[in-house]
């Protein structure tokens, strides 16, 4: 990287604004400035931390208007080229301005200007603990594993890989046997494992570091505080750590010498960030080993049908694991069977209660999901037919029995539960549907003196929480564990005899278009916590519809079967892998409003939109009103990605701004 000093030199600068594009500055003098440096400038009456892009002789800037840069921010090394190319591709793909999606990705110690501190800061950081060499036990793997291994271990440059494998077939092992053969094939080269969700972080952190005891390991996700972010950050881009674990946020650390990138739980949507940067950290993974020539291996027992398509097409490359990795382990069995009667009063049928006794005699663990946390869904009144609804978003509010309190899970808003009910007085105030904390209640009653643990984001709230409560369970110390999706994935518990699932039948019934989609691996994820090792699991799924033929796939564990269909239906009817979509979100204090703005918008895109992209009427959200807000959106489609990114950075330039509405632009929406 080229350092030059200042004489009538100026520079690119990035900021973090909307839709600033690069501002030149004038560096003075007695400065040396270079690409990738951190940079203090002003910026309108602030000063503000921006990152230099480029270095030029020549400015169109009138001398009269140009600033100077203030100062260089040069307590770390400059940021890289692989780096700045990750974040501006990101921007330009994703509808932000590069600085945006720049300055954002860093951790918030480097966005500010150094205080007092700072330094201190830096060297306790740069202190790192040192390291021990010890010996490590490396479970021999099967035919599968290995060959696996050998496939991505032969290939060449830029390679993507589909890992294929059932759930419990050993898909970390053969993780971790890649990221040794990487680390061993390039003294400095650096790994990125990406995981879905927070709490399977630690554990998969430790692991790896159990494997890699000589080498740095360090981890990110949203749990860390900032100081811990930043010092893991650090370790990556400095090349101190040469192997990060983490969840989306990781996909854009600074490496300084990246060479290969796994996506275990590829499918997972919680890859797609909600808010700020839209991106989806599993393409953006693709897109970084494709840049740094180098492999990227994409995880899972039920591939996203964008990754399904891929490996069909022979875009990607498939590497299976058939069986289970524990040899005398089988895949368990699933049945269909009814759900209790409307009105009775209990979550669990007959069969279900007698399933679970019987495991529990022999010793084993049962697992009860129930994706939907809290008491009941909603309190209602039957005299007046009050229901517990949110004042600031279009939802209910959902009993907590233990808090005695209604909260929204959308917006936050908690509140005591009503001695009577608001609307005529009655005292008879009663909870409609079943949550986990209702089940966790059921099953004390059921099976008295059994060891019942729940877990979901209300009873693992704070930090190591999680992570405890999965400790208990591994230990042996729990019989009935009670839980949501977070229990779903993963976790590999060794005595698990049955998996009881009790409300598949919310999303079978869903309009979203990925609903089927999210369901088959949901249910395949959980299901697969059964029979792990030694004795055959067994799962049992309550539901209303066993005719569906989601469920006639998943009793056969057949994934490419469910997938094959789902395409055929998606191509015929041009959903999504088949188009390329768009959402533009509207919010206001009224609905009129924020569908107002987006009909002129429709009209500007009806009238610039080519022949191979569709601008539809907007329509209000499912969920209209959030935390006050009314909101609506507007879909836009198009045959290829070219066209669709084209089209929406000349359209989202000329889209009116007014302080009644709000929008943002989402490309490739996560659920529509």
């Amino acid at each position: 990287m080229s350092t030059l000093k200042a004489g009538d030199q100026f520079a690119g600068v990035i900021v973090a604004a909307p839709g600033l594009p690069e501002l030149d500055y004038k560096v003075p003098s007695d400065m040396l400035v270079a690409v990738g440096d951190r940079v203090l400038v002003t910026l309108v009456k602030r000063r503000v931390v921006g990152i230099v892009v480029s270095l030029k002789t020549s400015t169109e800037i009138a001398g009269s208007r140009l600033k100077s840069i203030l100062a260089v921010l040069n307590d770390i090394e400059p940021l890289r080229a692989e780096w700045l190319a990750l974040t501006k591709f990101a921007g330009l793909y994703y509808q932000h301005s590069w600085g945006e999606a720049a300055l954002t990705a860093l951790p918030l110690f480097f966005r500010r200007a150094p205080v007092r501190t700072h330094a201190k800061w830096l060297e306790k950081t740069r202190a790192d603990r040192p390291l021990e060499s010890k010996p490590v036990v490396r479970p021999e793997l099967n035919a599968e594993q290995r060959s696996a291994v050998e496939a991505v271990g032969k290939s060449e440059g830029f390679a993507p890989f589909v890992l294929f494998g059932v759930t419990g077939s050993g898909k970390t092992e053969v993780y971790l046997n890649l990221i040794e053969e990487a680390l061993a094939k390039t003294p400095d080269g650096q790994v990125l494992l990406l995981v879905p969700e927070i709490n399977l972080t630690p554990q998969l952190e430790g692991r790896v570091r159990g494997r890699f005891p000589s080498e740095r390991v360090v981890a990110l996700n949203s749990e860390k505080s900032d100081s811990e972010r930043a010092a893991a950050w650090l370790a990556v881009h400095e090349g101190r750590a040469r192997v990060l674990v983490g969840t989306r946020m990781a996909m854009l650390a600074s490496f300084k010498k990246l060479v290969l990138v796994i996506v275990d739980e590829e499918h997972d949507g919680s890859f797609k960030a909600g808010d700020g940067l839209r991106y989806s950290a599993r393409d953006l993974a693709v897109w970084r080993a494709s840049k740094n020539r180098c492999p990227v291996i994409l995880g899972s027992a039920t591939p996203s049908l964008e990754t399904w398509m891929k490996v069909k097409k022979g875009d990607y490359r498939l590497l299976e694991l058939k069986h289970r990795a524990a040899s005398k382990a089988e895949l368990p069995s699933i049945e269909l069977i009814a759900p209790p009667e409307r009105g009775s009063g209990t979550a669990l049928s007959a069969a279900a209660r007698e399933a679970v006794e019987a495991v529990l005699a022999e010793g084993r663990q049962v697992i009860l999901f129930m994706n939907r946390r809290g008491y009941a869904p909603v309190l209602s009144c039957g005299a007046c037919g009050w229901v517990s609804s949110c004042p600031r978003c279009s939802a209910f509010t959902v009993f907590h029995k233990l808090e005695r309190r209604l909260v929204c899970h959308h917006c936050g808003l908690s509140r005591p539960v009503p001695d009577a009910c608001p609307g005529c007085g009655n005292v008879d105030i009663m909870p409609r549907g079943t949550g986990t904390e209702r089940i966790e209640e059921e099953l004390g009653k059921t099976f008295p003196g059994k060891r019942i643990l729940r877990i979901d984001r209300d009873s693992v709230s704070r930090k190591g929480e999680a992570e405890e409560a999965f400790a208990k369970v591994h230990r042996g110390e729990v019989d009935l564990l009670v839980g949501t999706q977070m229990i779903a994935k993963g976790h590999d518990f060794q005595n698990v005899g049955l998996v009881l699932i009790l409300n598949a039948d919310a999303q079978i019934l869903s309009p979203m278009t990925r609903a089927r989609e999210h369901l088959f691996a949901t249910l395949m994820q959980v299901a697969g916590r059964a029979g792990r090792s030694g004795a055959r699991g067994r799962v049992l799924i309550q539901t209303r519809f066993p005719g569906d033929p989601l469920f006639a796939a998943l009793a056969d564990q057949n994934y490419p079967r469910f997938a094959d269909q789902l395409l055929e239906e998606r191509e015929a009817n041009l959903c999504v892998p088949f188009v390329y979509q768009a959402l533009l979100m509207a919010e206001s204090t009224t609905l009129a409003q924020a569908l107002a703005f987006l009909r002129d918008a429709a009209k500007l895109g009806f009238a610039t939109a080519p022949e191979t992209v569709r601008v539809y009427d907007p329509v209000p959200m499912t969920l209209v009103r959030l935390m006050n807000r009314e909101r609506a959106q507007l879909l836009v489609e198009a045959d290829d990605r070219l066209s669709l990114n084209r089209f929406l950075k000349t359209w989202s330039a000329q889209l009116p701004q007014t302080s009644a509405v709000s929008w943002v632009l989402e490309v490739d929406p996560a659920d529509i």
